[in-house]
């Protein structure tokens, strides 16, 4: 492949217009060729509206027909954002024309849609990769980074706590979107958002999960319609032995959105990680060491960083660092929580 990976992105709405588009954009090594636009379905115009705007600033292209797209020789990749239940047919359809892919997780609602894009892949000599971009953000970069210093000693337990404002959730994902459709994918939202985390605790303590045991409530939110707020909490188990819970919700109210990640060591320490962008490390007495990471855009959560990635491991300078394997494995791990809705 030459020095230049040409782009196309496919979905461009919450994550894809926001993270992706300008990822591809501006990564080193890439060319943003255009972005593809599907008119008869519910947020077409929105996304053909987005399109023109960067064709006017940018001078990209917008296809109209992902299959015609394919064939455009200056495309070398694709971006797939698009909603869970059209991964499977956008990946297969990229893989089969010798085109790499870079996926939205989750990969596919099933763990066996997944393998077989994986055989595909094999087979046709591309790279798949899935967007595991908590692998990226930048305050659990530098907390990996103090673990494998041995900042806490040990790693011994955990506790991840990711609570979205239900109002926020329920405009993006109302109940009668496709992502509260069991069948379409996979599972609710909780299993939709979880597969990150569940990623980040493998990638983290460099393990897989031995077990993991899951109690979700799914319940109607006062002053917010068509909608379910979920409250799922669960304890999961690393086979390297570290422990911990994890508390997922959408039920709170504005201004109460969060992300904490705690993780205590065997020294008596903690790694403490707020949102996206702060680390303490707590010794006991006395004021912690903080780190507070500036970032901006796509970078806030890593997508700018792993694109960056994905481009270079398509260039041949790296080796991917999340792979189908690692979606399969975080995939297969939410299954659990579908198992005890």
């Amino acid at each position: 492949m030459g020095k230049e990976i040409g782009m196309l992105c496919v979905g461009v709405g919450f994550v894809g217009g926001s993270a992706h588009v300008p990822s591809f954009r501006k990564a080193e090594g890439s060319k943003l060729v255009g972005i593809a636009v599907k008119l008869d379905v519910p947020k077409g115009p929105e996304s053909e509206q987005y399109a023109k705007k960067q064709q006017e600033k940018y001078g990209i292209d917008i296809f109209y027909d992902y299959d015609d797209a394919l064939t455009d020789d200056r495309i070398n990749g694709v971006c797939i954002a698009v909603p869970t239940p059209f991964h499977y047919v956008y990946a297969e359809k990229a893989i089969k024309a010798g085109k790499n892919v870079y996926v939205e997780m989750p990969v596919a609602p099933t763990v066996e849609q997944v393998q077989e894009l994986k055989k595909m892949a094999e087979k046709a000599g591309v790279t798949v990769m899935p967007i595991l971009n908590f692998r990226f953000t930048p305050n659990y970069r530098k907390a990996k980074e103090l673990l494998d210093d041995g900042a806490i000693g040990e790693p011994m337990g955990f506790a991840f706590r990711e609570l979205i404002p239900a109002k926020d959730l329920a405009g993006q994902w109302p109940l009668t979107s496709w992502a509260w459709d069991f069948d379409k994918a996979g599972g609710y939202p909780d299993f939709t958002l979880s597969v990150w985390s569940l990623d980040l605790f493998r990638f983290i303590f460099k393990s897989d999960i031995a077990e993991s045991t899951w109690h979700p409530n799914y319940m109607e939110i006062e002053g917010v319609d068509n909608f379910r707020g979920y409250q799922t909490v669960g304890v999961v188990k690393m086979k390297n032995g570290v422990v911990g819970t994890v508390q997922m919700g959408s039920s709170v109210a504005q201004g109460m959105g969060e992300s904490k990640f705690e993780i205590y060591g065997n020294n008596g320490k903690e790694i403490y990680c707020y949102w996206n962008n702060v680390v303490k490390l707590i010794e006991g007495e006395g004021e912690p060491k903080v780190w507070e990471l500036e970032s901006k855009g796509p970078a806030v959560w890593g997508h700018k960083q792993l694109a960056q990635h994905f481009i270079n491991v398509c260039l041949g300078k790296e080796e991917p660092i999340a792979t189908l394997d690692d979606a399969i494995a975080a995939i297969s791990e939410a299954k659990n929580i579908v198992k005890a809705k």
